[in-house]
């Protein structure tokens, strides 16, 4: 049983034409940010700002929206503690109690912009938890009449041995129309694709799509075919996040290529989150050349508002109009390489 239903915000009732869209997100974390002006590794540093909130892709996702004037509910578990200290003041959490304390991430960002993530790992969650979650997925997908489920971030296992069932999510999606997306670690959407359970949307950094697809990936030609290949299984569509080189994305019928002038980078903290975001916030996942090319122009703008900030979550207000180039992935460009490896949230 969840302790709070989200409510139809009046800015979500004045977008019509925005999606409505439900994450869930397995294992939520307190994200503890430090703001420094240089790390030494073995001596006492400063941080000349701090701060703390909930966070995981899920989260994250789920605020950009909501900012965005998107109808969202972000699922998640959490003790009753951790419910009442860290969603009172939020309207768009469906809490599914558990009886752990919620874990805790640091998050270090040097003057230079480069982030350091020590994420604790995921609480496992019992068979209860775990049906008590898709219970929370399937009531509030149907009250918002959800054109997304969007499952976010680290997938801990059960106690008993028997994790999230994908097949009941799929099977939740296909009852109220949703199409679903998966924006875990590569090793999730691995087990997925092999239980054959069919995914409209991906959205990995090529960290995490050479972790699918088991290969390293230099070239743009390289993350294309890998994101065909994937399709091919039965993907819907993968979107690539390529850091400074911008995103492409991969349809069955379509590669289109996108970026933008680079940004001056704060934190990459909740980055891909922002991208997907953008990428959904208005499409819904038709094969439609316009609406895509718009989806992946939203991506790249979000994603680079996200670098530039502090906290992960964007607001309109944060988003540039900035030029935005489309066109062919050049197969023989060498990519940047200059995403973080980051562990999965």
């Amino acid at each position: 049983m969840s302790l709070a239903v989200t409510t139809m915000s009046p800015l979500a009732e004045a977008h019509p034409d925005r999606t409505r869209v439900v994450t869930l997100t397995p294992a939520p974390a307190v994200d503890r940010v430090y703001l420094l002006d240089g790390l030494q590794a073995g001596h006492v540093n400063r941080a000349r700002h701090v701060e703390a909130h909930i966070a995981g892709n899920g989260v994250n996702l789920a605020r950009d929206l909501h900012a965005s004037g998107n109808a969202v509910c972000a699922v998640v578990p959490l003790s009753f503690e951790a419910a009442t200290d860290l969603t009172s003041d939020e309207q768009i959490f469906r809490v599914v109690p558990v009886s752990h304390s919620i874990r805790v991430n640091t998050v270090v960002i040097g003057a230079d912009g480069v982030t350091t993530n020590i994420n604790q790992p995921a609480n496992s969650l019992s068979r209860t938890d775990w049906d008590d979650l898709s219970r929370a997925v399937a009531a509030a997908a149907d009250h918002l009449r959800a054109d997304w489920i969007v499952v976010g971030g680290s997938v801990p296992s059960s106690r008993s041995g028997e994790g999230l069932d994908p097949l009941v999510l799929a099977e939740v999606a296909r009852a109220v129309g949703a199409r679903l997306c998966l924006d875990s670690p590569g090793s999730v959407v691995a087990e997925w694709l092999g239980q054959g359970v069919s995914v409209d949307l991906i959205s990995p950094n090529i960290h995490e799509l050479e972790e699918i697809v088991g290969k390293r990936i230099r070239t743009m030609g390289e993350a294309v075919d890998s994101g065909s290949a994937l399709v091919s299984q039965g993907i819907g569509a993968v979107l690539i996040s390529l850091g400074r080189d911008g995103a492409v994305v991969v349809t069955p019928t379509r590669q289109i290529w996108a970026h933008t002038s680079p940004a001056r980078v704060v934190n990459t903290t909740g980055a891909g989150d922002a991208a997907l975001a953008g990428m959904i916030a208005l499409w819904r996942g038709e094969d439609d050349q316009d609406a895509i090319e718009a989806a992946l122009v939203r991506a790249v703008r979000w994603g680079r508002a996200a670098v530039g900030l502090i906290t992960p979550t964007i607001s309109p207000d944060d988003i540039a109009p900035d030029h935005v180039h489309l066109g062919s992935p050049p197969r023989s460009m060498t990519l940047l390489q200059d995403l973080p490896s980051l562990p999965p949230r």
